[in-house]
């Protein structure tokens, strides 16, 4: 409970900053999407139905109230010669069947909170990478916007010269038919855009025209502190608590060969005689056949085989963990290159190509492949930073972060 109330109060305070800014921030997005999500609260659902169902577990049986008659209505008499017995019985588990039967209980509640870490982290990073992919398409929106801006400079600039005779219609042309591929670029990302938007929208829980522009800084990419894979990782803590539930089970299985006592206490009543007594019963299976024993073998057994099941996903944790840590180291490589050599290095190829180009060194096209190219190198710059976010979140998610 003190959880969800958590929960509720982050959201909250998130749907307000959302509702004040226009804006939304990867910590609203997070915070939307666990107010929202249903796979989540069927998860928590299942928690507290696990948790509650600790209490239903090794509880005494019900005592049984009996009623017995005997030679009723013999010799026609009706009630005068017959013998009535009330009494009431209870059952007693023997060798400590409540006891493991509240134990097993309480390690389903524990894989019950594992599998609800799980969730939260599954859906945390589905709505990182949404939330990446949108900042991303927004960069290169913005990286095309200027590039449409200038591309209608550059046709402006061509047809004044082609008015005052300095230049020839195929400048012109060739300036236009650039604007024309500039805006059939941005017709297709247009459409990628909207699609990203629609599933952040979709994990968050709002209306994608609700949404607002996204608020993040894309170009700074964060250092991964610590590789190695943490046993608490909400996997591997479901795995050991399954096997700790199947011994709990073994523990309960051996229990059936102890059996179960029957006592039972009554009133007897001789109607003949007009004798009153109590009567004593008692009553205890023989444990000829030892199926409890068989059960909790199978059991410790299926336990064993759960621990290699964790040591196994642990191994494959490992092993994605060190091929994401790969992936973002060279990812991050690249984009310093990018940003350190390649861009300054067409930014400057570009203003001199304007230089050139004012002083008649070069032509149109060397003009306008400069700035392409320019333009080119920065949406690739773009993609990189892109994969190095998508490599970190996958970083985040093996390490469980954020949980």
């Amino acid at each position: 409970m003190k959880r969800s109330i958590v929960l509720l109060c982050g959201s909250l305070a998130a749907s307000i900053g959302f509702a004040e800014s226009g804006t939304l921030t990867l910590e609203q997005a997070l915070a939307l999407a666990r107010n929202n999500s249903p796979e989540l609260r069927t998860a928590e659902l299942n928690a507290r139905s696990a948790a509650r169902a600790v209490d239903a577990a090794g509880r005494w049986m019900n005592p049984r109230l009996k009623f017995e008659a005997e030679g009723v209505g013999g010799d026609l008499e009706l009630f005068g010669e017959g013998e009535y017995t009330l009494g009431i019985a209870q059952e007693f588990q023997l060798g400590g069947r409540q006891r493991h039967a509240r134990g097993a209980a309480a390690k389903a509640v524990a894989i019950a909170g594992h599998h609800l870490s799980e969730v939260e982290l599954e859906r945390d990073d589905q709505v990182r990478q949404a939330f990446v992919e949108v900042l991303a398409l927004q960069e290169s929106g913005k990286v095309q916007a200027e590039q449409e801006e200038l591309g209608r400079a550059f046709v402006e600039v061509a047809g004044r010269l082609h008015q005052r005779g300095g230049g020839s219609e195929l400048d012109v042309v060739q300036a236009e038919l650039e604007l024309e591929k500039i805006l059939f670029s941005q017709s297709c990302c247009l459409g990628e855009l909207l699609a990203a938007r629609e599933r952040l929208a979709s994990l968050v829980g709002l209306p994608e025209s609700e949404l607002g522009e996204l608020a993040g800084d894309y170009y700074q990419l964060e250092k991964i502190d610590g590789l190695g894979l943490a046993d608490t990782h909400p996997a591997l803590m479901r795995l050991a608590a399954e096997a700790d539930l199947l011994r709990a089970e073994a523990r309960l299985a051996k229990t059936k060969d102890a059996g179960h006592l029957t006592l039972e206490a009554g009133y007897r009543h001789e109607a003949e005689s007009d004798v009153n007594s109590l009567v004593f019963s008692a009553s205890i299976p023989l444990g000829l056949h030892k199926q409890g024993r068989v059960e909790q073998a199978a059991m410790l057994m299926q336990a064993e085989a759960m621990e290699a099941a964790r040591d196994a996903m642990r191994r494959r944790l490992q092993s994605a963990l060190a091929e994401a840590v790969a992936l973002y180291q060279g990812a991050v490589a690249q984009a310093d290159m990018g940003k350190q050599k390649l861009i300054p290095k067409a930014e400057q190829a570009y203003e001199l190509s304007r230089e050139g180009y004012r002083a008649g060194r070069f032509s149109w096209m060397e003009l306008i492949a400069a700035q392409q190219h320019l333009v080119e190198i920065r949406l690739q710059y773009i993609d990189v930073l892109k994969e190095a976010h998508l490599a970190r979140l996958e970083i985040l998610k093996l390490k469980a972060k954020g949980i």
